[in-house]
């Protein structure tokens, strides 16, 4: 693998680090915007938290991060957060966006992301709750403990698959559904009526999917 060139990299993804306020120390809000010139799939690792997916008509990617530090065991100061930031990284036409493992022990962390369409998206959360919607895109997403529900355009969905190792998968809206329950796992898997393949776990918690015929609102 080539080794990725720097220079190259600043100019062919621009990071705008539109505005940080904190409030103190232990609790910031940081504002991102990220250009998607040459880019065809968008991998976001949001390692823990709250993310809430919204679909955007914009050229770029939004980012609104809520980061709060925590108490950490026996330590009666909350960590500080003032020098946490997002990382990014392209190779290729494949876009990442990350959060450092360090960066994410003994904090909460909401995002809010408006995030276009590209030919494929792949979402992954560690431990938390996502929320999202997502049209016109190959969509593979990942949560390693905890919830996901998410509302998929019937018109861009091909197959769509949902899976939980512990807990629960549902898909409604979909044709031709097919659910199979084994113990304390599940899948299911069903078609929506476009090309775009759909995949979407969850570890231990649920999953929940809907196909929609909705336009969605657009920011």
């Amino acid at each position: 693998m080539k080794r990725l060139n720097l220079s190259i990299l600043a100019l062919a993804t621009t990071l705008f680090a539109s505005s940080i306020l904190a409030d103190d120390e232990t609790h910031v809000t940081q504002h991102y915007s990220f250009s998607l010139n040459d880019v065809n799939e968008v991998y976001i690792d949001g390692g823990i938290g709250v993310m809430e997916v919204i679909h955007s008509d914009a050229d770029d990617i939004k980012i609104e991060l809520e980061i709060e530090g925590k108490r950490r065991f026996w330590v009666m100061n909350k960590r500080d957060i003032s020098d946490l930031e997002l990382v990014q990284s392209q190779r290729g036409d494949t876009l990442k966006i990350r959060m450092n493992q360090d960066d994410v022990e003994h904090v909460e962390i909401h995002w809010r992301i408006e995030l276009p369409s590209v030919a494929r998206t792949h979402v992954n959360l560690g431990v938390g709750q996502i929320t999202g919607e997502f049209a016109d895109t190959e969509l593979k997403l990942d949560v390693g403990v905890g919830a996901a529900d998410i509302a998929i355009v019937r018109s861009s969905a091909g197959r769509v698959n949902a899976s939980a190792g512990v807990g629960s998968a549902e898909l409604h809206g979909a044709s031709n559904v097919v659910s199979k329950r084994v113990m304390i796992s599940e899948e299911i898997y069903g078609y929506g009526d476009g090309k775009n393949h759909m995949e979407l776990n969850v570890g231990v918690g649920e999953v929940q999917v809907r196909l929609t015929d909705n336009a969605l609102v657009s920011f």
